[in-house]
């Protein structure tokens, strides 16, 4: 496919700052080169998700002190897997906080620690100090990971380009060595050949952000000799036997010089009887993985990653053992029926359920996706039956284990299942055929993420500000709404706004100025105390606090759009809504939490009134960033119209569409694309705006 249009562009710019005199990297000194590459990272990779970090020195073999970062996103007192990570360069620039942002990212969404490693940098250490540098690192963590709770039985070696390279060669060398081998290697677009003189290094050579100059530029300092590069500890393809290694996940850019010597290693690999997972993404360039300020493909990269690495973590099931909240390696989901809060744990083909932080209670149930079905099994032999609870966070977390599967056949005692048959979410069993849980349908359960869900509010009629309209219940207290966000593995949770409780934050995200630039709301105290009564007060309008875990990170407005000001412009009926967003926590703005949030706004509105049928909204018509983001979570943009004080763009989210394609999941690029958003900022983030300013 062509070059990604937003990679284009940043490769249009690159070269005309050239063209103005910046010069090349291949043009530096190396120290300068350095300090290019460190300075140009923020832009092009944020700042990573707080998460905790802890820094490590440790001795090389020659008695150098080495640096090393250690992440961990999970808060857990059980020792975590281990990714040990090599960040790229070239041998010559990076380091940890070059890679920090991706590091951090991939920890936040894995149910693992990350290690990075600072390796000495050439032309300063020559080859094959990295690589010694590397191996040292392997054996710190062998040594002493486990003072620092981390499980040494379970490592991944990875790393992106060069880092890649010494990712899979300290994976050869572990073999030569006997020693254990990592349960995977992970390798980013890695070097691998003797030479670079491929197809594509010539294709690629110039304009596809990693050049042939640049790359020769970078061996010539790292290589004592031309004879090293038939080391295989520089060029993995050297080497004659690269049988007996760990399974290998390759990562490889269309538009990549490197991209050839990648397809032919992971032949090399398979040939050698290697399992080898390869995976080309179209219309990327070298060190995507690192360009999520200016490409969305690096999210969905990390979000890949992470499942990799989850499933190389998690142990092969063992059925004689019990599996207890205890256990470690196991897939874990939050749920939340009927306001109960349960623990959901899938070990293989296990999965159990059961009360959060207790091992009594347990439920044991079999999960298996086949051909082209997932089924939930009740064991057959059970005297006992299921709780209504337990049944439904097993079905939630079946379907958000599986996303792509719509339907989930359920073998359990049909007396479990009439609430579902009746509400329409499931077919009843016959005979050996199971009943069939719809997600479509099921996701329009209200219990399963409401505590004691209201019922339909009867439907009379008043009049209010010359509007008629129904009459609307009681505005709700407490948490509207929770669900659990596994690739940030917390819980979600809307609560209707506490003046005293919350006025402190809602103050401070208001003199943020961000956020103070759309809302234009900034003040005392005493201002937002009047501005939140004022809202208590309207019937139409609710105030939420966004958190998660329990930590506060935004604020929403959810409205009647029949009372509201859009009406006149969406024809608005009995039963829509809107709503109005501000993200107040810099840190947890960005993608991966935009992707939690938003979806889940839209589907407690969905869920407060089954009536509603159309949710919508709208955000200034040249605020591209929220635009491109309502339509990565389904909104249709519809049309461009003029209030007094803006230019809008009028956002439609209908019911039909939000459950049949199930957009809480999240989404590649929306289809579509109003002319308004050409040329929107990728990646799509949630800018902390106000839809009404």
């Amino acid at each position: 496919m062509p070059l990604h249009p937003d990679l284009e562009a940043f490769l249009e710019l690159a070269t005309l700052a050239e063209e103005d005199g910046r010069p090349p990297m291949c043009e530096m000194s190396p120290a300068q080169a350095r300090e290019s590459y460190d300075q140009s990272t923020l832009a092009l990779d944020g700042v990573g998700p707080d998460l905790p970090v802890e820094d490590i020195a440790f001795q090389a073999r020659d008695g150098a002190t080495l640096r090393a970062r250690l992440y961990r996103g999970v808060a857990t007192a059980a020792p975590l897997p281990t990714l040990l990570y090599f960040h790229g360069g070239g041998y010559v620039v990076g380091g940890l906080d070059s890679h920090d942002a991706l590091c951090r990212a991939i920890a936040l969404r894995t149910p693992c620690a990350v290690l990075a490693v600072d390796y000495r940098l050439a032309p300063e250490h020559k080859f094959p100090t990295a690589f010694h540098d590397a191996e040292d690192a392997a054996a710190w963590l062998l040594a002493h990971g486990g003072s620092h709770g981390l499980d040494t039985t379970r490592v991944a070696f990875g790393g992106d380009s060069v880092g890649g390279t010494l990712a899979t060669a300290l994976t050869l060398a572990a073999r030569e060595a006997r020693r254990q081998q990592p349960l995977l290697q992970l390798l980013l677009y890695p070097c691998t050949s003797i030479r670079q003189d491929s197809a594509s290094h010539q294709r690629y050579a110039r304009g596809h952000l990693l050049e042939q100059r640049t790359l020769q530029w970078m061996f010539d300092h790292y290589l004592r000799r031309d004879e090293d590069r038939q080391d295989w500890r520089f060029a993995p393809l050297a080497a004659q036997d690269l049988s007996g290694l760990a399974p290998a996940h390759i990562v490889l850019a269309e538009y990549d010089p490197l991209v050839d010597e990648g397809k032919a290693y992971a032949q090399r690999l398979q040939a050698a009887g290697v399992r080898t997972q390869l995976d080309v993404h179209e219309g990327m360039v070298h060190d995507f993985a690192r360009l999520s300020q200016v490409v969305e493909e690096a999210d969905t990269l990390r979000t890949a990653i992470a499942r990799t690495l989850a499933d190389a973590f998690c142990p092969p099931a063992v059925s004689a053992a019990p599996i207890t909240p205890a256990s470690i390696g196991a897939w874990v989901f939050h749920a939340h029926p009927d306001g109960h809060p349960l623990e959901v744990r899938l070990d293989g083909a296990r999965l159990t359920v059961g009360p959060q932080a207790s091992k009594e209670g347990a439920s044991q149930w079999a999960l298996r996706e086949q051909a082209d079905s997932l089924r939930l099994e009740w064991p057959g032999d059970s005297v006992t039956e299921p709780e209504e609870p337990h049944l439904l966070a097993a079905i939630e977390a079946a379907f958000v284990r599986h996303p792509g599967h719509g339907l989930l056949l359920l073998q359990v005692p049909a007396s479990r299942i009439a609430r579902l048959v009746d509400a329409g979410a499931a077919s009843e069993a016959s005979g050996s055929r199971p009943a069939i849980v719809s997600r479509e349908a099921f996701w329009q359960l209200p219990r399963v993420w409401q505590r004691n869900p209201r019922e339909p509010f009867a439907q009379r009629y008043t009049m209010s500000q010359g509007k008629r309209h129904p009459l609307r219940p009681a505005k709700p207290s407490g948490t509207v709404y929770r669900r659990h966000i596994p690739w940030l593995s917390q819980t979600l949770t809307l609560d209707a706004v506490d003046i005293e409780r919350d006025l402190p934050a809602f103050n401070r995200w208001m003199n943020d100025p961000v956020v103070a630039h759309f809302w234009e709301e900034q003040g005392d105290l005493a201002r937002h105390r009047a501005y939140l009564e004022a809202i208590a007060a309207d019937p139409r309008v609710t105030g939420l606090v966004g958190r998660l875990d329990g930590e506060a990170f935004g604020y929403f407005e959810v409205y009647w759009a029949k009372e509201d000001r859009i009406a006149p412009f969406c024809d608005a009926g009995d039963h829509d809504r809107g709503w109005h967003a501000l993200i107040g926590e810099p840190r947890l703005r960005g993608k991966p939490f935009l992707t939690a949030w938003m979806p889940s706004v839209s589907h407690y509105l969905f869920l407060d009134d089954c009536r509603t049928q159309r949710i919508v909204i709208e955000p200034r018509a040249d605020n591209h960033k929220m635009i491109k983001s309502l339509g990565r979570c389904g909104y249709a943009h519809v049309k461009e119209f003029d209030f007094p004080h803006k230019r809008a763009m009028l956002g439609v989210l209908l019911r039909e569409r939000f459950f049949g394609e199930a957009l809480w999941i999240p989404q590649g690029e929306s289809s579509i694309s109003p002319t308004s958003a050409k040329g929107a900022e990728l990646p799509i983030e949630d800018t902390p705006c106000k839809s009404m300013t």
